[in-house]
């Protein structure tokens, strides 16, 4: 099998050389620069009314990747080694300085806390009780596949405990929707692949009825799970109830006003999955020489801070964010 794999990716790479090669050969230059710009300009058109297809979201991954803190310094020293090393020293000491920061904990402590102090308001930190709780789940699981002999929970599998943590302290039963579609990495019939299936049997073990959880098993992204959630609650009359939202706390700010942009207007963010302190909390963080080292913890919270800033932009490029909201 994982020859097999390696020979469709090789066969992939030669495919897409020769076609390259045929086009430039063929095609002149200036008509082969308006193919390309005309290809961009479709994928940006498909990514604005076709944000939840896996090809649209794969080729946006790809294009954004230079916007983020390692696609950043690998398009400079790529620029620097075509230019000649020795005339493009500038180029390289960004892409050291870009990669120095972003890695820093210091740095990406900082970022985060910027982006988690719109997680939410005090009185959305008090409230208990809500007639729903929807799970933002989409990648926070690991399929129970061999040799694995258990469902997985990732960095942010944090959300479901919080989800059925929150359901024990509400009281009242609230509805549970947990949004969480197919795994795009994943083939295999729809029951099989569906991430949802898996949170839904992790709640119930964690003491959450069956009978009060309910699976959207379509939606991949934020909007999707919005829409997909009101037309559920309004279905159950719960639409214009308290309804509590969980998510990670990078993402709470831009979950929150989703969701009230689809007409869910009682919403209060519950996040979770923190990376700093609040200020002023106690006890307090103490500052460390570790926090001037660099490290790859530091450098994949960096960069979900800015993945969450692209798509604050998008969202808000799309209308479905107020200005001022990133």
């Amino acid at each position: 099998m994982p020859f097999l794999l390696l020979t469709q990716i090789l066969l992939w790479i030669l495919i897409t050389v020769m076609l390259y090669k045929l086009f430039k050969d063929i095609i002149p230059k200036e008509y082969f620069t308006l193919i390309g710009a005309l290809f961009l300009f479709a994928v940006i058109v498909m990514g604005f009314f076709l944000p939840s297809n896996q090809l649209v979201s794969s080729i946006w991954n790809v294009l954004s990747f230079p916007l983020k803190p390692v696609g950043a310094c690998i398009l400079l020293l790529g620029f620097a080694i075509r230019n000649d090393l020795a005339k493009s020293k500038n180029q390289v000491l960004a892409a050291l300085l870009i990669l120095l920061l972003s890695s820093t904990p210091l740095f990406s402590n900082l970022l985060a806390q910027g982006a988690e102090q719109r997680a939410f308001t005090p009185q959305e930190a008090g409230t208990k009780t809500a007639s729903a709780i929807v799970l933002i789940g989409q990648g926070t699981t690991q399929p129970n596949i061999p040799p694995r002999t258990q469902i997985q929970l990732t960095d942010t599998g944090d959300r479901i405990l919080y989800t059925a943590q929150l359901y024990r302290e509400s009281g009242n039963d609230p509805l549970v929707i947990v949004s969480a579609g197919p795994r795009p990495n994943l083939q295999g019939s729809k029951d099989q692949i569906t991430e949802g299936n898996d949170i839904r049997r992790l709640l119930i073990q964690l003491g959450v009825p069956e009978s009060q959880i309910v699976v959207d098993p379509n939606s991949t992204d934020l909007r999707g799970s919005a829409e997909a959630s009101e037309k559920i609650l309004r279905e159950r009359g719960l639409a214009n109830q308290r309804v509590f939202v969980v998510n990670s706390a990078v993402n709470s700010s831009r979950t929150r006003q989703t969701f009230k942009d689809v007409g869910l207007t009682n919403v209060m963010a519950k996040p979770t999955g923190f990376f700093r302190f609040q200020s002023g909390s106690t006890p307090k963080l103490n500052f460390q020489v570790d926090s001037l080292i660099p490290s790859v913890e530091s450098l994949s919270v960096t960069t979900r801070v800015f993945e969450e800033f692209l798509s604050s932009i998008y969202y808000y490029l799309r209308g479905w964010l107020a200005p001022g909201s990133f």
